[in-house]
């Protein structure tokens, strides 16, 4: 089975949400189910790394990876 990307850091982050200065695992929760879109079943890990959202999935499928708050997550990542 492929492997897909399951590691992203995100560093810039809708205003509103005071994420820099995010200080509870809620708070990170909340704004990857609801800015990010990733679904709560798929995510492993989440922590604040200096300004920045480290981000870590599980039990990607391929129709995960096809699927829109993927692809976005993709693309709001630091490293692509």
């Amino acid at each position: 089975m492929k492997e897909f990307e399951k590691y992203f850091l995100i560093g810039n982050f809708e205003e509103g949400w005071g994420m820099e200065s995010a200080d509870c695992e809620e708070q990170l929760f909340e704004y990857c189910l609801e800015v990010l879109f990733i679904p709560d079943n798929k995510i492993e890990e989440l922590n604040m790394i200096g300004n920045e959202l480290e981000v870590i999935l599980k039990d990607l499928e391929i129709e995960d990876v096809n699927d829109d708050w993927y692809v976005n997550l993709l693309k709001s990542s630091k490293y692509n």
